[in-house]
């Protein structure tokens, strides 16, 4: 695809969709409450800083892709008026290896025949240039075979209960989904009926990060995960829920080549895997700034916490930061004086970190900074936006023609899910899909789980919102500008413009506070 046809296909309908969302009467006087549609970054803005983000490759922590985009973060911040910018360091060991589609740095031969791989395991095990080679076992979770010296061949099983908490879950209510790119088509309302990719890629992505917990101890030789992905969406995938750094090697494979590994695993014979690749030492940092209130600083000031990740393997996984950005793009339009509580931002950076950030609870800003947590009286999490919905085609992906779920979370109080409603209706957010969790929704059912940075305000007992598209097509190095939705991402950081302001104005609700499960890291 043309740079030229990418914009285009960027920002299609997104010019319409600004004419097309009235601005409230009364808004210029309060613009805290209702949108002042003249300052939400526009879609070339929307654009232009994904642009930047995407030219340098995926943001993994220490990466220089990661360093690049927090100081564009760190510069835009500045420009938009917060003060007390730091950052909170410390180093670890990062894995460097060739970066997908550069696969010169790791392999796979079976039976004597080269395999197309599509990425290698996050934070595995390396080897020298000629690799590995040993027996090919295939596993059987009812008859557990022994690994030990053997390379094995992992095909997940599909988990239905997974998928379905995942997709599935119950909701408080929600908005109808318009057609994509063009709006005002006939689309169906039935959520499962596109047949999306998003909840087979979290079951499947998932199971292979479980596996890895569960081989750390039983010394293969290696493991290549035979998923039952086509090849778009397995190319360049990354591992998730990351783990920590363990000592062999790992690849991940295709549908097809799964299944040729499958069948040579079966049949008794040999591979040779490789990943080149060395731990290099490097700074981690997490990123906190303030945009004063009218009371920064003295004893009165109330802060309304920003938070989100600043690592991930794709072009929307780790934009919540740009997301905040626009929100504080947003608020400084307001004079200091007329802003009655102060937002405190942190951008995390161990999401994708090795471990993630179980690993790095002792490095957690308010772990060394206790007293930072006095004055946050809400929270605000943004993650995973402009994502488009996308179905297999053949070995390849493409747009369903529908718009993605956004999910929105809000705290278990009548008014913040009232405020939540108000705000994806007045900004138009196609397919949004409001939660609170804890509590039986609309249909009597669970609503599942907190997805997401946002679920740290539960265990805080603050009033808290958060967003993130439903992912999919997003877990991939492979997921670059030309899957970014400026129109999608545009409403949603004007939606959580104006939930912010909500949070900033209004007399908070006591929400109850839940216990932390044991394990959990306070990030």
């Amino acid at each position: 695809m043309t740079l030229a046809r990418r914009d285009v296909l960027l920002t299609l309908g997104a010019g319409v969709a600004a004419r097309a969302v009235p601005v409230r009467a009364g808004a210029a006087g309060a613009p805290l409450k209702t949108i002042n549609r003249a300052w939400i970054v526009t879609p070339k803005e929307a654009v232009d800083w994904h642009r930047y983000k995407d030219d340098n490759g995926p943001a993994l922590t220490g990466n220089d892709s990661w360093r690049s985009f927090l100081a564009f973060l760190e510069t835009k911040l500045k420009a938009y008026g917060c003060v007390d910018v730091r950052r909170s360091p410390w180093t670890f060991q990062r894995l460097v290896s060739s970066v997908w589609p550069d696969d010169s740095k790791w392999g796979l031969v079976s039976n004597g025949k080269r395999i197309h791989v599509a990425n290698f395991g996050a934070n595995c095990g390396t080897t020298g240039s000629q690799g590995v080679t040993a027996d090919l076992v295939l596993w059987d979770p009812d008859a557990k075979p022994d690994v030990a010296g053997k390379i094995v061949v992992f095909r997940p099983g599909p988990r239905a209960e997974v998928r379905d908490a995942f997709a599935d879950s119950d909701y408080e209510s929600r908005t109808p989904f318009d057609s994509w790119p063009v709006e005002g088509k006939p689309v169906s309302q039935e959520p499962a009926t596109t047949n999306s990719v998003s909840s087979i890629v979290w079951d499947e992505m998932t199971a292979t990060s479980l596996f890895v917990a569960q081989m750390r101890d039983a010394k293969p030789a290696g493991i290549v995960f035979a998923m039952n992905l086509n090849r778009a969406l397995t190319e360049g995938l990354y591992t998730f829920r990351v783990p920590a750094d363990y000592d062999f090697p790992s690849v991940y494979v295709d549908r097809t080549n799964g299944d040729v590994l499958v069948a040579d695993a079966r049949a008794g014979r040999s591979a040779t895997i490789r990943v080149e690749g060395e731990r290099v030492a490097s700074e981690a940092y997490q990123l906190t700034a303030y945009l004063p209130g009218r009371d920064y600083g003295t004893a009165k000031d109330e802060q309304v916490q920003l938070r989100t990740h600043t690592d991930g393997p794709s072009i929307s996984q780790d934009d919540g930061a740009l997301g905040l950005l626009g929100v504080v793009k947003y608020v400084s339009h307001i004079p200091q004086k007329d802003r009655p509580r102060t937002l405190m931002i942190e951008l995390d950076c161990r999401h994708f970190m090795p471990g993630a950030e179980r690993a790095w609870a002792s490095q957690d800003y308010f772990i060394k900074n206790p007293s930072a947590r006095d004055k946050i009286v809400a929270m605000v999490a943004m993650e995973h936006l402009g994502q488009i919905e996308y179905v297999v085609d053949g070995e390849a992906i493409k747009p369903s023609g529908r718009s993605l779920e956004t999910w929105i979370y809000a705290s278990p109080d009548t008014g913040m899910l009232a405020e939540a409603l108000r705000a994806v209706s007045d900004n138009q957010v196609r397919s949004a899909v409001i939660r609170s969790p804890g509590r039986n929704g609309v249909h009597g059912k669970s609503q599942g789980p907190w997805y997401g940075m946002s679920s740290g305000g539960q265990y805080l007992g603050l009033p808290t919102y958060g967003v993130q598209g439903d992912l999919g097509a997003y877990w991939a190095h492979s997921a670059r500008i030309d899957r970014f939705d400026a129109r999608s991402y545009c409403r949603q950081v004007a939606v959580f413009a104006q939930l912010t302001g909500y949070l900033m104005t209004a007399a908070l609700p006591r929400v109850p506070k839940v216990e932390r499960p044991q394990g959990q890291s306070a990030g």
